[in-house]
């Protein structure tokens, strides 16, 4: 039975209410509905619920319902990938990057901060601990995306397999390195169409993410000729680096026009392991 000491008797009639609808994710529109009070009331009964840590407020107008875990730690109800979504509604989006490869278990580590694509500009927040962060990308390069169920009542929209690893071929800094895209790469790599991959990489036209892209293929044995031979046409005359995020040194592979300054070893291990 949910105490009314500390949130107030309406407070406490709205949160039974939204429990009870199965609704942990709010408008004010909806609580005013509920409590029957004038927006004013209802903003401060909001206001009092989240200094008590039974709501966060995720953005203008919208609000999480936040109960208490045992030993009175703040626990989310709701699912973090559901938590962005909210945060951008109604802007067109998808999980991406780390996050993408989490839901679609490419990982083998744990990720500890959300990401997400949009065409809507949003600063990065922390909500509850873990940090959200936006990329933003115009609508016309928001494509190669699908709904995902996240929780049994709830689907968001995440980048498929193939977008998400060009993505993360894109921006490796946020995947944690090429040595993650390629974790990432092979734990998948039976569930790839690679008919699509080849299209997608044509469609993004970034020369950098055909490099790496084709590198990793041949030295995991993976994909076709056709692929090879596709990849191999969107390859520029300048070097790039493997990876990004580490020093401009190592040996030069013409064939891919990449400095490999990451060791195949290091890369290979992602097979053994």
């Amino acid at each position: 039975m949910m105490s009314s000491k500390t949130i107030g008797p309406a407070g406490a009639r709205l949160l039974t209410a939204l429990a009870e609808r199965d609704r942990p994710i709010f408008s004010i529109a909806e609580a005013q509905a509920e409590i029957g009070s004038d927006y004013g009331t209802v903003l401060q009964i909001l206001r009092r619920l989240a200094r008590a840590g039974w709501v966060v407020r995720l953005t203008a107008g919208r609000y999480a319902i936040v109960p208490l875990s045992s030993g009175s730690t703040p626990a989310p109800q709701v699912n973090r990938y559901v938590i962005a979504r909210e945060l951008l509604d109604p802007a067109p989006y998808y999980v991406s990057h780390d996050s993408a490869m989490d839901v679609h278990n490419m990982l083998t580590r744990p990720v500890t901060i959300v990401t997400v694509t949009s065409s809507r500009r949003l600063a990065t927040r922390e909500i509850l601990g873990i940090p959200y962060r936006c990329v933003y990308a115009p609508p016309a390069a928001l494509w190669g995306h699908t709904p995902v169920w996240v929780t049994p009542y709830e689907q968001v929209v995440v980048s498929d397999l193939e977008r998400t690893l060009l993505d993360g071929l894109s921006r490796p800094d946020l995947c944690a390195g090429i040595s993650q895209v390629a974790t990432a790469l092979w734990m998948r790599h039976p569930d790839l169409d690679w008919d699509k991959l080849g299209a997608y990489a044509e469609r993004l036209g970034v020369q950098a993410v055909a490099q790496r892209l084709g590198y990793l293929l041949e030295l995991f044995q993976l994909g076709s000729s056709t692929l090879i031979g596709r990849l191999q046409a969107l390859t520029a005359t300048g070097y790039v680096r493997l990876d990004p995020l580490l020093p401009d040194e190592g040996p030069y592979l013409a064939r891919w026009r990449l400095r490999v300054n990451l060791k195949p070893t290091a890369l290979e291990s992602v097979i053994r392991t």
